[in-house]
C-alpha cells in the first residue's frame, strides 16, 4: 500500500505548516492592532473600502477568475474537506474558520475570517482556489498561508472550499446536507 508515503507527506505538511505558523511571528505589535480583531486586521493587508463601503478584494489572475466549484453542495467532498480542514488549515483558521487557532497568535497578518459571512459571499470560488493553490507568500498578501498547489490535489482543494464555505453559513448548513444525505437512503 501507499500508506507510508501517505503518511510522511501529511506528517511533513503539519510540521511545514506548524513552522509557518509559529516562525513568521512578529515581534513589533502595537497596541491597536492587539485590540483589533484577527479578521479586521486581516482584510486592512489586501483589501479597500469601495465608495459604498463594501470591502473590496484583489482581483484573482484571470486563470482562477473564473472557476466553480465542481464539489459545491456535494457531501461527500464536504466530509472529505472538513477532515482536510481540520488537518491542515485549523491549525491557523481555527476550528471554525474564525482566524483564531492556536498557530493565529503569533501571525501577522492574522489568518482571515472564514466564518465572516459578509466577507465569503464576495469572493468567488476562483478566488479561493486561488488563495488555496497559490497561497499567501505574494503581494499584496504577503502571510504565512502555505500554497497548497503541491501538496493537494486539485480535487482536495477544491473538497476544502466546499467545506470552508460552510463555516460562513452557520452550522444549520451542514445540518441541512446531513438531512438531505440521509433523505437519499430513506426513499
Amino acid at each position: 500500500m501507499h500508506t507510508k508515503p501517505l503518511l510522511f507527506l501529511v506528517s511533513f505538511i503539519l510540521l511545514l505548516l506548524i513552522t509557518a505558523c509559529s516562525g513568521a511571528a512578529s515581534t513589533e505589535a502595537s497596541s491597536a492592532s492587539a485590540t483589533k480583531p484577527a479578521a479586521e486586521e486581516h482584510m486592512d493587508e489586501h483589501m479597500d473600502e469601495g465608495d459604498d463601503g463594501h470591502i473590496m478584494h484583489v482581483q484573482a489572475p484571470d486563470e482562477f477568475a473564473l472557476l466553480e466549484n465542481p464539489f459545491a453542495d456535494d457531501h461527500e467532498a464536504l466530509e472529505a474537506g472538513e477532515e482536510t480542514f481540520t488537518t491542515l488549515c485549523a491549525t491557523c483558521h481555527g476550528e471554525k474558520g474564525q482566524g483564531d487557532g492556536p498557530g493565529a497568535a503569533e501571525l501577522d497578518p492574522k489568518p482571515a475570517d472564514l466564518s465572516n459571512q459578509m466577507m465569503m459571499s464576495d469572493l468567488s470560488d476562483g478566488y479561493l482556489f486561488w488563495r488555496v493553490t497559490k497561497g499567501g507568500a505574494m503581494e499584496p498578501f504577503n502571510s504565512a498561508m502555505p500554497a497548497w498547489e503541491e501538496g493537494l490535489t486539485e480535487e482536495k482543494r477544491w473538497q476544502v472550499i466546499a467545506y470552508i464555505r460552510t463555516l460562513s453559513e452557520g452550522q444549520d448548513h451542514m445540518e441541512d446536507m446531513d438531512d438531505m444525505h440521509e433523505d437519499d437512503h430513506d426513499g
